[in-house]
């Protein structure tokens, strides 16, 4: 029988078993490209994602102001043109269709007392100018007082143009008669906060003079010593027109005539360039239609008011980057109570000769952001209906180009007191 030869270990040599694979050499270039295509999507989907949320809120930001500006806008001009041709106990266009008051507007006006019907302030006076004139030329501003039509030519961008004028309600009974020739000073029963250069209306319904405050004294009671010319008029200078009492009282012991603040202010389309108004050929930089591309670090379109209360008056920059404006008109032309018209342009009620049945208007401002790239892709701001007309040129934002800037158009109706009776009881 065989025996099998045992299998002996070989003690010198080592098991060579397989161990497993080992990479000491790092990542290799293909992980790498990898590694860093994958980085580079995610980084630029952030950073598209920051730009998006930093032009958004920039966006919004500018759309805000853009609203907080027409807001402001709209309530003060609401605000100016609610009161307007207003006097005393009712609104000058009841007083004039019943001929039963004419107010002498010497020291506002131009020329004095000797214009004959020009020296008053009537509902004939236009209650403003369409922008399809040349309202750069003062001429063209006829029924403004020469200092007031000067200063706002050298400064009209465009747009239509607004002129308000009426009483502040805060008035104050004479205390006393005015003398009979005139150069009394006009005592009050209380100070009513007028300084010198204002102009006030003094009134007792039957007879209304507008006056320059020369020299008051505001103590617990009101002296007010007027300018010159208003004493050489008919009713200012009797001291019958003004004491006593008045038909149009509530009670027989109320005071003939009541002295009131007025204003006399002029709304217009602006320039303003770092923060100062433009003049003459400076305006340029805010007619981007007649002077080439718009550039809107070049201009900031404005809303100014020229206001008549101090003096020969001024104008000044009320709201930022109101960039257009335009009014019409609706009105009642044969007193019967009823709307006869709506809609018309300044232009078209002056050639009808139809300001004194003028009853409410419509007002559509334009804002504008201050910079472009506020909106996602340029656009013009006009549309087709701002407001209804046939002519291209006389709608809202004609004068813009299409640019990346934000525009919103803001429009409201205002009730004139034109034929609204003022006290109660008659």
């Amino acid at each position: 029988m065989s025996i099998a030869p045992k299998r002996v270990a070989c003690r010198g040599r080592p098991s060579r078993r397989r161990s497993p694979a080992r990479h000491d050499g790092g990542v290799s270039l293909v992980e790498l490209m990898v590694a860093l295509a994958v980085g580079a999507v995610v980084v630029l989907g952030l950073t598209e994602i920051l730009a998006n949320t930093n032009a958004t809120y920039a966006r919004e930001q500018a759309f805000a102001r853009l609203q907080e500006n027409g807001r402001i806008a709209s309530m003060l001009l609401a605000k100016e043109m609610r009161p307007m041709r207003s006097t005393d106990c009712k609104s000058i266009a009841m007083h004039q269709e019943q001929g039963s008051l004419t107010v002498k507007a010497c020291d506002l006006l131009e020329g004095g007392c000797t214009l004959g019907n020009r020296d008053y302030l009537s509902i004939h006076r236009a209650l403003g100018y369409d922008q399809s004139e040349d309202l750069t030329n003062a001429a063209k501003l006829s029924d403004l007082p020469a200092a007031a039509a000067a200063n706002v030519a050298d400064r009209y961008v465009g747009g239509d143009v607004l002129v308000a004028w009426g009483i502040d309600p805060h008035g104050m009974a004479v205390s006393a008669g005015l003398g009979s020739d005139g150069t009394e000073p006009i005592e009050l029963v209380a100070a009513m906060g007028l300084e010198a250069d204002d102009l006030a209306l003094i009134s007792n319904c039957q007879y209304a003079h507008v006056f320059e405050v020369s020299d008051p004294d505001n103590g617990p009671t009101t002296t007010i010593h007027h300018a010159g010319d208003v004493n050489a008029v008919s009713h200012l200078r009797a001291e019958a027109a003004y004491k006593g009492t008045a038909p149009y009282n509530q009670r027989a012991a109320d005071p003939r005539a009541v002295v009131y603040p007025l204003v006399y202010r002029v709304f217009y389309v602006c320039c303003v360039q770092d923060g100062s108004l433009q003049t003459g050929s400076r305006r340029d930089n805010c007619r981007p239609s007649e002077y080439g591309a718009a550039a809107p670090e070049g201009y900031r379109p404005a809303l100014c008011m020229y206001d008549r209360g101090r003096g020969s008056g001024r104008s000044e920059v009320v709201v930022p980057n109101v960039a257009d404006m335009r009014l019409t008109y609706s009105g009642d032309a044969n007193a019967d109570g009823a709307l006869d018209y709506s809609g018309e342009s300044a232009a078209k009620i002056a050639t009808d000769a139809k300001w004194a049945s003028v009853r409410s208007a419509a007002v559509e401002l334009l804002l504008a952001t201050e910079e472009e790239n506020a909106a996602r892709t340029p656009s013009a701001p006009t549309q087709s209906d701002w407001p209804p007309s046939d002519d291209a040129t006389d709608r809202l934002g004609a004068a813009y180009p299409a640019d990346d800037r934000l525009y919103q158009r803001f429009r409201f109706d205002v009730a004139l007191r034109a034929a609204t009776p003022w006290a109660l009881w008659e």
